[in-house]
């Protein structure tokens, strides 16, 4: 929504205002929408390089670093979301402000838009690597099983090495599975969180609408009527010169008449 239809220039206004508290908000909710930024093409980044991975292994440090940057987003978003409800309770806001008001849910209802997106996306590729590496153990295991047995009956130091090794390697990616199944569990919780925020956001979004839709009617009026008032006074300002003009031509010819008289009286 744009006021550039209309003479009253917004930015132009100036920048006293008596809503210190609209300042603070606006100023660390601008900070906290600038650093998201950065860390949401961050996590794009992340998900791209899961997505070329065929399995869990190796993941561990993009994973790590991924699921740090959506706990740190959630709770910025959270931040977010309490900062435009404080904006949104500030009264008697100029223009100005009411427009950096809308600006702000604005942004930060794309923002929230865009992490909700990239946190099915991270999900959903965790999901299917744990999925993956889940069928691989089950596989690894059942075909392993008879060559344990065999080699149990043989009773060789070698093969009881070996045996303990792979059964180090199987807790291990029991384990992995489990930690990705816990954060997919976790991931799920925050999305849920956030929808609400995204929610109360649509309703604040829509409520501000109405009311910069009534600002931007009440300037349309305001500037019509103003247009308005100066034309009814340019006639005016003609009516009363033309006036003027007629009235000075009668008191010339009513002098002229009076001459006219006085002449014809002593002559």
């Amino acid at each position: 929504m744009s006021f550039n239809t209309f003479d009253v220039d917004l930015e132009g206004q100036s920048p006293f205002t008596d809503s210190p508290e609209f300042d603070t908000y606006s100023t660390e909710a601008s900070n906290i929408l600038l650093d998201l930024n950065n860390q949401l093409v961050t996590l794009q980044k992340f998900i791209n390089v899961l997505q070329t991975k065929n399995s869990i292994s190796g993941t561990e440090q993009i994973n790590s670093k991924a699921l740090k940057i959506i706990d740190t987003c959630t709770n910025q978003f959270k931040r977010l979301s309490t900062l435009v409800k404080e904006i949104s309770s500030i009264e008697s806001l100029n223009p100005a402000q009411l427009f950096t008001k809308e600006r702000v849910s604005h942004e930060l209802k794309d923002s929230l838009a865009e992490f909700q997106e990239l946190q099915t996306n991270f999900k959903q590729i965790t999901d299917t690597l744990n999925q993956e590496a889940r069928s691989a153990l089950y596989e690894e295991q059942t075909q392993s099983s008879p060559v344990v047995a065999n080699e149990q009956q043989q009773q060789t130091q070698l093969i009881l090495e070996e045996d303990i090794i792979n059964n180090e390697e199987f807790v291990y990616q029991q384990n992995m599975i489990r930690e990705r199944d816990q954060e997919i569990s976790n991931i799920q919780q925050g999305i849920q969180e956030l929808n609400e925020i995204f929610q109360d956001l649509g309703t604040i979004v829509q409520e501000q609408g109405t009311m910069v839709d009534n600002i931007e009617s009440n300037i349309h009026k305001f500037s019509t009527a103003t247009k308005g008032a100066a034309q009814e006074l340019h006639k005016a300002f003609e009516y009363q010169r033309r006036s003027k003009s007629k009235s000075f031509c009668f008191l010339m010819i009513l002098v002229v008449l009076l001459t006219v008289v006085i002449l014809g009286i002593f002559l």
